[in-house]
């Protein structure tokens, strides 16, 4: 029988833990699959440590040697012995049922590497995510797991593009490196990470069955300014495309629509595009 650990990344979410680990030990206790369960602590300096041990001794709490955003993860993954590791920020609660959904996959087809839930707002309300669509256009690239017509695919089991979190194969994160730290603090480092495995012929799943409910950048929200958050993310939207797609054809549409794209970003006053493409010209000539 297959073994799961679900490792949840925290930094300063002790109000948040409070409203989402009892989902997490209910459906751990609920599950056929063996579960255990971590808080990897990014060296918080609220009271998530205090809380987790007093409320929830079960739960081991690790803290990461330095805060580097998901790629904490990719030294932890390093240490488990479990071959699945559900991976969950601070701020998803979930149905009681949705390890043993995400786990059966594995079992089905070896080739496996992750496995995403359905993801539901926090409230329940509405959908927050399906599994998730790729294209190029205009030589940049656009993922999505709210395209138009999203909710009729809601409930369709099938391929997925990519997931920030979800069940992935312990040793096939290991083997491919796990998160890239060119993408710090965050934004894209999943897509990166999830196209690595695609083309290292590993296979992507959605499983509408299994449910989470997820707040949305809660702790990244609360760290970064609205404008901070999408220079962040014009930036590694670029880093992503550079180290991607270096074919001929593929870099030639990028910069023949690149001069477009800025000038527009300048008349409409979107300084975050400009910010982050010079900070990815400057990250590039770092490196």
């Amino acid at each position: 029988m297959m073994k799961t650990r679900i490792v949840i990344l925290n930094y300063n979410g002790e109000e948040m833990l409070s409203q989402c680990l009892p989902s997490l030990v209910e459906a751990a206790r609920s599950a056929t699959t063996p579960t255990a369960i971590t808080v990897l602590d990014n060296l918080s300096q609220d009271r998530s440590e205090a809380y987790v041990r007093t409320h929830f001794p079960e739960i081991d709490f690790v803290k990461a040697s330095q805060n580097l955003v998901l790629c904490s993860y990719n030294a932890y993954l390093k240490t488990m012995t479990e071959p699945i590791a559900i991976l969950l920020n601070n701020d998803i609660r979930v149905d009681r049922y949705f390890i043993d959904l995400l786990i059966k996959k594995f079992e089905e087809d070896s080739e496996t590497f992750l496995v995403a839930p359905r993801v539901h707002t926090f409230d329940g309300k509405g959908i927050e995510a399906v599994g998730t669509r790729f294209c190029m256009r205009f030589g940049m690239p656009k993922i999505s797991a709210r395209y138009p017509g999203y909710e009729a695919h809601a409930m369709i089991s099938g391929k997925t593009f990519a997931s920030g979190f979800g069940a992935f194969s312990t040793k096939k994160f290991n083997m491919l490196g796990g998160y890239d730290r060119r993408y710090l603090p965050g934004i894209y480092e999943d897509a990166d990470l999830c196209l690595r495995a695609q083309r290292a012929g590993y296979h992507l799943y959605y499983e509408p069955r299994s449910k989470v409910f997820h707040m949305g950048q809660a702790s990244f929200n609360k760290t970064f300014s609205t404008l901070r958050r999408e220079t962040i993310a014009s930036r590694n939207t670029f880093l992503f495309v550079w180290k991607n797609f270096s074919e001929k054809s593929c870099l030639i549409k990028h910069l023949l629509f690149l001069p477009w794209r800025l000038l527009w970003a300048l008349l409409k006053g979107r300084s975050h595009l400009l910010l982050g493409f010079w900070e990815a010209v400057w990250h590039k000539r770092k490196s």
